[in-house]
């Protein structure tokens, strides 16, 4: 893929992220919790952007972020990268899986607990992780 492709393909996963961390995240630290009416519309609304973006993201910059490969990338901005697609699909996922009947009310509470806080982690690796591509001027 050229690397028009991949700058989009991250730009799609940043957009989506913010807009669902100021939603998400954003509410909680506003003190307003839990999401209502239009918010948490909104936030999913954005959702598959996101979820396409990181799977996007996966295909287009995991070659360039494998440990042992020649890459203009520093060692943080590898781990990170893979830090953003483990704790993407953990959002993802904790935020899908409790729309089936599979789990009972604690098992929702926890999947729910998990979507918060694995959402606060990739905010901060994806905050950490733009500048050092800034910097270094990285394209996949």
């Amino acid at each position: 893929m050229n690397r028009a492709t991949g700058k989009f393909c991250y730009a799609v996963l940043c957009v989506a992220g913010f807009f669902l961390a100021a939603t998400g995240i954003g509410t909680f630290a506003l003190g307003k919790p839990p999401m209502t009416h239009w918010v948490l519309m909104a936030h999913v609304a954005v959702a598959p952007f996101f979820a396409l973006g990181l799977a996007a993201v996966a295909l287009t910059w995991s070659d360039l972020c494998r440990g042992g490969v020649e890459s203009p990338l520093i060692g943080p901005a590898k781990a990170l990268f893979w830090v953003i697609l483990l704790a993407g699909l953990v959002v993802t996922l904790s935020g899908v899986v409790p729309m089936t009947p599979l789990f009972g009310t604690k098992g929702e509470h926890f999947l729910y607990l998990t979507h918060r806080y694995s959402a606060i982690v990739l905010t901060v690796a994806i905050l950490f992780h733009l500048p050092m591509l800034a910097r270094r001027r990285v394209n996949p």
